[in-house]
């Protein structure tokens, strides 16, 4: 469980004198098969753009499902996809970039299970996700709100649709378990993956999370461009920058919110999916640094898969002139960030 020695170039937590991989199981799970057949050679940056790729296809299945056309499911798809910072994460298999990217793929995934109405493997998926990237917890809210709906269509009162969901619950608890039980085998707690035994954090004054972040971190993702002498962009490439114009995505949202809010059309489960959101960007902001490198803003891209839902289930079913030209540049911006961070600040 642990490693033999210290790599200095990676980023690894360091515990009763052994070195350990700092980061939640699920993706080393993921890629151990990979590393059993290739060893050192495991192509983990073609891996990453495959299973990219499969959350651009679940992105376009979840907005056929909601209604929306072949080419506005295919925009949607692409924006949050190569249209976010999750563009340049594709480009290289680091455990960082593989558990973002895992899961999103499978909060997607589990979103199509809800559109077909197989909850205990919705909630399975939901919990491989947290074992990728703890905060989506979140996502188990959404998902309650949604089958207690569904349950409710069905005739049942209102206690059964809460209470009859108990038996989806059994994988998360078992997956739950096993994390768990990893944790504390390695780090002597079970809620421990190792994150606060990185250097970075134990010669912190305030640790990994602390609430004294929360108004630098929002500060930081509001950072404007700026241009320079000769019309150059000016952008924070690390520890945060304005998360809407590296994610355009979000702008389709703000926009759908705004909709609601102005029409009074607010469902449970959109209502279920903006407090997650919210949570988790609270959440987000509580960590010392916001996710570094290329715009400074990858932490927000947690976000997309609820957005996307979100956007998905609001009443209009057809993207505006704007919001198919957001979806473009975010793609376009996101290929400069991508190459800039390949050619001027590797």
């Amino acid at each position: 469980m642990d490693l033999d020695r210290d790599y200095s170039y990676l980023e690894l937590a360091i515990y009763n004198g052994k070195y350990y991989v700092s980061f939640p199981p699920v993706p080393s799970v993921v890629m151990l098969p990979f590393a059993v057949v290739f060893g050192e050679q495991t192509p983990n940056n073609l891996i990453i753009m495959l299973v990219t790729m499969l959350c651009a296809a679940a992105a376009f299945s979840i907005a056929s499902y909601s209604g929306f056309n072949a080419k506005n499911s295919v925009l949607l798809a692409l924006s949050i996809t190569f249209g976010s910072n999750v563009m340049w994460m594709s480009t290289s298999g680091g455990v960082w970039f593989m558990a973002q990217t895992l899961a999103m793929l499978f909060l997607l995934l589990a979103t199509i299970s809800a559109y077909k109405n197989k909850a205990v493997l919705a909630y399975a998926l939901i919990a491989l996700a947290v074992g990728c990237r703890p905060f989506s917890a979140v996502a188990f809210l959404p998902a309650f709100i949604w089958f207690y709906g569904k349950n409710r269509e069905a005739g049942m009162g209102r206690a059964k649709a809460a209470l009859s969901q108990w038996k989806a619950l059994i994988p998360v608890i078992i997956i739950a378990a096993v994390m768990m039980w990893y944790n504390y085998a390695r780090f002597d707690n079970p809620l421990e993956f190792g994150h606060n035994y990185l250097p970075e954090f134990v010669e912190s004054e305030n640790g990994q999370f602390n609430l004294c972040y929360i108004f630098d971190n929002i500060a930081r993702i509001l950072r404007p461009v700026k241009l320079k002498e000769g019309l150059r962009l000016d952008y924070p490439y690390f520890d945060g920058f304005m998360f809407f114009i590296a994610n355009p995505f979000f702008l389709l949202l703000f926009a759908a919110n705004l909709r609601n809010i102005i029409k009074r059309s607010f469902s449970s489960v959109r209502l279920g999916l903006a407090l997650a959101m919210l949570i988790m960007l609270i959440c987000l902001c509580m960590h010392k640094t916001f996710g570094g490198w290329q715009f400074g803003a990858r932490y927000t891209c947690d976000m997309l898969p609820p957005a996307l839902i979100y956007v998905c289930l609001s009443d209009k079913k057809e993207l505006k002139f704007w919001e198919k030209a957001a979806a473009v540049f975010g793609m376009a911006f996101n290929i400069y960030g991508a190459l800039a961070m390949t050619f001027l600040y590797s």
